[in-house]
């Protein structure tokens, strides 16, 4: 029972769902109910009670910064009540067997904590159950001491899924104790619990096994202490070790992981790191994120040009930290010293506008992918329009924000978005591609899992005229909650008083976007009826409008190529090029490459073939939770007549479709995209 599958990632996608700092169990006990009715003179009565001896583990096979091996977790804390009928073995009874999963233990303390609360979400279902419906043993003459084959069926219940399991193995039952050795194979994606796919990181197989040793003790019936057995008692967790730490760790831990993994920041709900102590007890984890390259996150690899803001880790520190965590993780302060984060080169954003929507928007599971515009009114109480020198979008309800496109409007176009404000039920109107308003809305911003902030050079940023106004597209994708989404804009604005003595004319920043073709067919052994393209363009023509059924044809189109240039598919890999002319000169701010979660490389080439040709952004592992905009420290001038070459890979492992389908662009997570995003500073 085990539940757990889980899985054992040790950070995902995700990612960001538990709301938990400790990432200690919550709940520590378990209780199972009793057997009652018990024939005194034939049966008797054995209790499995928490701490008694009995295990309960999983086993998966998780390929881990590209290591393979065998994962084990295990739990000593389950109860339960075995009745066996020496008269008649075969009519012994098993009652319910109670595990308590958030106390499984592994090799790793922040696998489990992970495991615990994003996979299994154990701090609301803290107990996985096996209910028998059938126990089959020989037939004969029972004999203390004997082992006998034993098989049992019955409803495993893991996080609120139920399904219908075989357990086998051997059973020994002595005057006074009962010992069973007992396993069984189910799958993860059963109870909704995995495979895991992290890119870069981890991947588990969908099968894991579980195995039972169960230690039950002989209940003397003629007591009036048979009350099932009740654990509580705390997590031991060992002092840390004594080691340098305070010189030579520390440091690299509050420039590069504090900021985000300390109290307040993106990634604390993830993981706390808000101590010495915390990070002491992740020691081994620390290391194997940092040396793998998924932590700190940094996508982009050396291949592309130099960017601003890199948190990667040089390797002389990737040495340091190798070095305490194979020490043990040692300590040479307090274990509750606090990390200061005190990160380097990044430009900090004034708040001066935090705009919310009028009003919170609801979804509904219904509608799994939902885009959502909502009017956000900039105000400008002296009536001269606004320059924006910093953007930044904070997402409320990460666990349902997927991304989100901020457009410009012009005043004039106020009444139509009102209009369609008010036609649609709920907050906004919907809005699958674009905005949905009519005459030129331009998009100048957007988030996506991982952005940061924005802050543009000196002299350089956003207009807005008296009465524009932004429009907030926002994709939401529901699973299983649907709570109200109030997400913020937050803007750096500059006076007219600033601008007037900022000692420069003042250039509004100006992009474009690049859309390649993605096109990746069912794999050979996949197979149902939207694994034909055109019943797949037709079930995303039903859900986003029959425009969005074009897309696909006409990105193909604009590449100069057709369909049989790339709807290949080598095992489960699918690629795709396209050369795009530049659309807007002048000097390179800001690159931004998207995919959704099959991605698993991109590149974007400038004058690729030529003497001039160069990389501008080369992301060999593509991550959906890591996607930035990426700013070249060098100057780098694109003209009209350059062209940039767009290349995207996809994996189809790296997603379990509840249906195989065809996957093409366009708007859903079960879609993909190619997506890039050039912004330049006009004659910078």
């Amino acid at each position: 029972m085990v539940v757990l599958l889980g899985s054992l990632g040790i950070v995902t996608r995700d990612q960001w769902t538990w709301l938990f700092s400790s990432g200690s169990a919550e709940t520590q006990n378990v209780i199972a109910p009793t057997i009652d009715s018990i024939d005194q003179v034939t049966e008797r009565l054995y209790r499995v009670s928490a701490g008694n001896g009995s295990e309960v583990r999983y086993l998966i096979t998780e390929s881990l910064a590209g290591s393979k091996g065998l994962v084990t977790g295990t739990s000593t804390v389950v109860a339960g009540d075995i009745v066996v009928d020496t008269a008649d073995p075969a009519a012994s009874r098993l009652g319910t067997i109670v595990v308590n999963v958030e106390m499984f233990d592994s090799d790793s303390n922040l696998r489990d904590k992970r495991l615990r609360n994003d996979f299994l979400e154990s701090t609301k279902f803290p107990f996985a159950t096996f209910e028998p419906s059938a126990i089959e043993v020989p037939t004969g003459t029972f004999a203390d001491g004997t082992s006998y084959p034993v098989t049992i069926t019955g409803n495993l219940t893991v996080k609120g899924t139920t399904a219908r399991v075989t357990f086998a193995g051997t059973v020994v039952v002595d005057a006074d104790r009962l010992t069973a050795s007992i396993s069984a194979t189910v799958l993860m994606s059963t109870f909704g619990v995995g495979p895991i796919h992290i890119s870069g990181l981890v991947h588990t197989d969908d099968q894991v096994g579980l195995e039972f040793d169960l230690v039950a003790d002989r209940v003397d019936l003629s007591s009036t202490a048979a009350s099932p057995d009740e654990l509580n008692r705390d997590i031991q967790v060992a002092a840390p070790a004594a080691g340098k730490f305070a010189v030579t760790v520390q440091p690299i831990l509050e420039r590069s992981c504090v900021s985000c993994h300390g109290a307040g920041g993106s990634g604390w709900t993830t993981v706390s790191i808000d101590t010495a102590g915390e990070a002491a007890d992740i020691a081994d984890a620390i290391l194997l994120v940092s040396r793998s390259r998924y932590m700190p996150p940094w996508p982009a690899s050396d291949l592309g040009v130099a960017f601003r803001h890199d948190w990667s880790l040089d390797p002389a520190e990737i040495n340091i930290l190798a070095g305490w965590a194979a020490a043990g993780g040692g300590l040479d302060l307090a274990p509750d010293t606090p990390l200061v984060a005190r990160p380097a080169d990044v430009e900090a954003l004034a708040r001066d506008l935090v705009l919310e929507p009028e009003d919170p928007y609801v979804g509904s599971v219904d509608l799994p992918d939902d885009y959502r515009c909502q009017i956000i009114r900039v105000p400008d109480p002296e009536s001269d329009g606004t320059w924006i020198r910093g953007f930044a979008f904070e997402p409320d309800k990460d666990e349902v924000v997927h991304h989100s496109i901020v457009f410009k409007a012009e005043a004039a176009q106020m009444g139509e978005a009102i209009a369609k404000q008010a036609a649609d039920a709920g907050a906004g109107w919907t809005c699958f591609g674009l905005s949905g308003l009519g005459g030129r809305v331009d998009p100048i911003a957007g988030w996506a899992p991982g952005m940061q902030p924005t802050v543009y050079p000196d002299n350089v940023g956003l207009r807005l005229e008296p009465g524009d106004f932004l429009i907030n597209q926002i994709h939401y994708h529901y699973d299983d909650t649907t709570t109200p989404d109030s997400s913020t804009i937050v803007l750096d604005t500059l006076t007219a008083e600033q601008i007037s003595t900022g000692g420069g004319p003042f250039t509004e920043i100006t992009g474009s976007f690049y859309l390649t073709p993605a096109e990746i067919p069912c794999a050979p052994d996949e197979t149902g009826p939207l694994c034909s393209r055109d019943a797949a363009l037709a079930d995303i023509a039903s859900k986003y409008g029959r425009q969005a059924g074009f897309i696909p044809d006409a990105l193909i189109r604009q590449c100069g190529g057709t369909l049989s240039d790339y709807d290949r598919l080598t095992g489960t890999i699918a690629h795709s090029s396209c050369d795009l002319p530049v659309r807007n000169p002048g000097t390179i701010f800001s690159l931004l490459g998207h995919m959704h979660e099959i991605g698993s490389s991109y590149r974007m080439t400038l004058n690729p073939g030529t003497a001039g040709e160069r990389i501008l952004l080369d992301i060999p592992r593509w991550s959906f939770g890591w996607q930035f905009y990426y700013e070249p420290v060098d100057r780098i001038v694109v003209s009209r007549g350059d062209v940039v070459r767009i290349e995207c890979t996809w994996d189809r492992s790296l997603r379990r479709y509840d249906e195989s389908r065809y996957v093409t662009w366009n708007e859903g997570t079960v879609d993909e995209m190619c997506f890039s995003s050039i912004q330049v500073i006009p004659g910078g």
